[in-house]
């Protein structure tokens, strides 16, 4: 299990992170809600182990992030952020391959892997192409499927950062699924989405991020009410339970 405890971090005077804790059990999907500004990147920037807060720690089954050797972090713990600067000419396949590195595999086993991956986002078609001439959902869906592929059997914790933010509905909903599937392995996932109805879809619980202070955190259910959505972000949130599951619709007036 990941847990992180006490997280507390100041930059140039301003408070990002006020006394955060949290933790993500095995199994299932935390999403991480709050508005623009409220924390939600740097407090996963910190739960990976990338930034490091002035005080509090970050501990994986025990073991403080900060202690562990990269490379072994990198098989225990995979990432994807929301910011992937590649430019260089790769193809797809080689972008995929990437994330196959900490898993210290051999050609074949790598290349298995990747394939695996392709499949599973819709990639095969583009295995080939120079990453930097597509589209930026398809670039998105590429690094996905890197992250994917660094989260090998020794992975314990998957982190997403707006995984689906220039994805179209259809892959959308394809990401969700794999997410979902990663999650009944026994994996910790954590997720930064903006779409009420899509957090609502993946998660176990939520965490409630206002002003780097943790507004609320539950299940879906306790958490993700009318009044407390609408608090957070200022803005009338109504919510209709359906068969499928609840639905919200900001509005401007009362």
């Amino acid at each position: 299990m990941l847990t992180a405890t006490g997280l507390c971090l100041k930059r140039n005077g301003q408070t990002l992170l006020d006394d955060i804790s949290v933790e993500l059990p095995p199994g299932e999907i935390t999403v991480l809600l709050g508005p623009n500004g409220a924390g939600k990147s740097t407090l996963l920037g910190m739960l990976c182990g990338l930034n490091r807060a002035d005080s509090g720690r970050v501990c994986l089954a025990g073991v403080e992030l900060s202690g562990m050797e990269p490379q072994l972090r990198a098989r225990y713990l995979a990432m994807y952020t929301q910011q992937q600067p590649l430019n260089f000419p790769f193809r797809v396949a080689e972008v995929v391959a990437l994330g196959c590195y900490p898993l210290l595999l051999d050609r074949s086993a790598t290349a298995a892997r990747v394939a695996a991956c392709l499949q599973q986002f819709q990639l095969e078609s583009l295995a080939q192409r120079d990453y930097t001439s597509l589209s930026g959902g398809e670039q998105q869906r590429v690094q996905v499927a890197r992250v994917l592929a660094q989260a090998g059997p020794d992975c314990q914790v998957l982190l997403l950062d707006e995984p689906v933010s220039e994805m179209d509905l259809r892959y959308q909903q394809l990401l969700l699924q794999q997410i979902r599937m990663v999650a009944a392995a026994g994996v910790s996932v954590c997720c930064v989405l903006h779409d009420l109805n899509l957090a609502a879809q993946l998660a176990d619980r939520v965490v409630l991020l206002q002003q780097g202070r943790m507004a609320a955190v539950g299940p879906v259910d306790s958490v993700m009410t009318e009044r407390q959505l609408s608090d957070l972000y200022q803005v009338t949130v109504r919510k209709t339970d359906t068969l499928s599951g609840p639905v919200f619709i900001s509005q401007s007036g009362p």
